[in-house]
């Protein structure tokens, strides 16, 4: 070649790559928190789950409204009895790595998440599962232990996720493996700085053609809430999440930046112990949601931006029904009533137990000033993550609960009223089985919910539920407080960035004008 155009070439060459370079477009996320892990399968926390979801796909998803969509599968059968299940897979599809999507790799990774002596965070979720049998390359059998209509529902969970089956051999210990990520998703991953930053890149065979639009993404962890505002107004992040709704005149009264707002399905609730004496009494647990404000509650916690509880099953849950009766309102006369008629005519005396976050502080102080004026005294104890885990999740038994009152919150990430109702209301679910810290038992409460199990026909499944949502609201396990809606921060030239209902992240199909 001659060399004149030897080095014309090289440096057309450079040319094209540096212009190509300084094309690629990022997408930069600050988020509250840094990842646990990049496995779904032992995963419990949605700042993992989101970041997770650009590598790995399931087999059916959300839309943003917690609407059930066919995704690596294309549709299923049932039997009436929901114990068998048979789904249609994708075709055309390949893992990050080349392998093929299909029915025997949907076979290794439900077969990994049923095994129960795995050990990992979400093998419980599936133990429902007793086989899976290969029909052909676009078909699978799913045969299970028992009854259960919420089945294809707890295949859109974000831990029912589907890893390239040739990883899991090569991996095949969880400490390697969760540092080695590969799904179907549009987004490949790249490396993961504990502390710093998560970077994903653009997976260039992603079967939805002209997806992703961006090219690289950047998670990095800032657990303040001012420090990710600041970001965001600086330039140095794209969006923020989620943007504390005491900030966000913030960002409304900059041009450059946008609020997403959204609703959400992360009810929060008070736990009441009934183990307790003066809180077994239904008197009691129903003057205690008298008494509250829910409008107040949801403008100093939440800015106003939400929806007070109208069921034990946040609006916009697959079978919620809105409950009339009682009618709890904000109601004081009412409440001193009921507690005069349950014995408790000067009050009562409560521990309210709370997170030590600023914002769950703050509305538990609210909280206290509503029960005070029915004659309810409540003492707050704000407690680290790691302590509240071990004294309110890890009692063993029961009578040793020290708490009276718990203000957390729970979201339903299958969709569906049973992940809504059993782990909170179900005998089966008393803590530390699961999350009945309220030690609630009803024989009534029980039957309906195991009935929205027993059949895969949602006619039957929503009789069951509407059931279980009236004696769960007249019984009043919890205060029920209501559902703040989930708010994202970002610049105003950025789209397809929001959090699912259920609080976890959307950023796949997210566009730059």
């Amino acid at each position: 070649m001659n060399p004149i155009f030897r080095r014309t070439a090289l440096a057309l060459g450079l040319t094209l790559s540096l212009a190509a370079a300084a094309q690629a477009q990022d997408l930069r996320i600050s988020m509250y928190a840094d990842i646990t892990g990049l496995d779904p399968h032992d995963t419990s926390d949605n700042v993992s789950y989101s970041v997770q979801s650009g590598i790995f796909e399931r087999l059916f998803q959300f839309d943003a409204r917690m609407k059930l969509q066919p995704w690596l599968a294309t549709s299923y059968t049932s039997n009436d009895s929901a114990t068998e299940f048979t789904l249609t897979l994708r075709k055309d599809v390949t893992f990050q790595d080349g392998t093929p999507f299909d029915a025997e790799a949907v076979k290794a990774n439900l077969d990994r998440l049923a095994d129960q002596t795995k050990g990992l965070k979400r093998n419980s979720l599936y133990k429902m599962i007793a086989k899976v049998t290969v029909l052909a390359p676009d078909q699978v059998k799913i045969d299970l232990n028992q009854s259960f209509g919420a089945f294809i529902n707890t295949l859109a969970h974000p831990s029912a996720v589907m890893w390239s089956p040739a990883i899991l051999k090569q991996y095949p210990e969880e400490a390697q493996l969760r540092l080695h990520p590969v799904g179907t998703g549009p987004f490949k991953f790249v490396t993961w700085q504990p502390g710093k930053a998560v970077t994903l890149a653009k997976y260039d065979g992603y079967w939805q053609k002209g997806w992703p639009k961006v090219d690289n993404v950047i998670f990095s962890p800032s657990p303040e809430d001012a420090t990710r505002v600041a970001a965001l107004k600086s330039g140095q992040v794209d969006a923020i999440w989620p943007l504390p709704s005491d900030l966000i005149a913030t960002v409304q009264s900059d041009s450059k930046l946008a609020v997403q707002r959204d609703p959400s399905i992360y009810l929060y609730y008070m736990a009441i112990n009934t183990q307790h004496k003066p809180l077994a009494d239904v008197r009691v647990r129903q003057a205690i949601n008298y008494a509250i404000d829910r409008d107040l509650w949801l403008k100093v916690a939440f800015a106003g931006m939400g929806k007070p509880a109208s069921s034990a099953i946040p609006q916009g849950v697959q079978f919620y029904q809105k409950q009339s009766a009682p009618n709890y309102r904000y109601a004081p006369d009412e409440a001193k009533a009921l507690l005069k008629a349950a014995g408790y005519p000067n009050g009562l005396d409560l521990k309210l137990w709370v997170t030590n976050a600023t914002a769950s502080v703050r509305a538990a102080q609210v909280l206290k000033a509503q029960l005070a004026t029915v004659g309810i005294r409540a003492t707050v104890t704000p407690m680290d993550s790691g302590t509240r885990n071990a004294k309110l999740w890890g009692v063993k038994d029961p009578k040793a609960a020290e708490f009276d009152l718990y203000y957390g919150g729970w979201s339903t990430s299958t969709g569906d009223a049973d992940w809504a109702l059993r782990p909170l209301y179900a005998t089966e679910s008393w803590v530390p089985t699961s999350y009945n810290v309220s030690y609630f038992s009803n024989a009534e409460a029980d039957k309906a919910i195991a009935g929205g199990l027993a059949t895969a026909d949602p006619a039957k499944r929503g009789e069951a539920y509407a059931e279980a949502q009236k004696v769960l609201w007249k019984e009043a396990p919890v205060a029920f407080l209501g559902t703040p809606d989930n708010l994202v921060g970002k610049r105003s030239t950025l789209s397809g960035v929001s959090m699912l209902p259920d609080g976890n992240f959307l950023f796949n199909q997210a566009t730059f004008k």
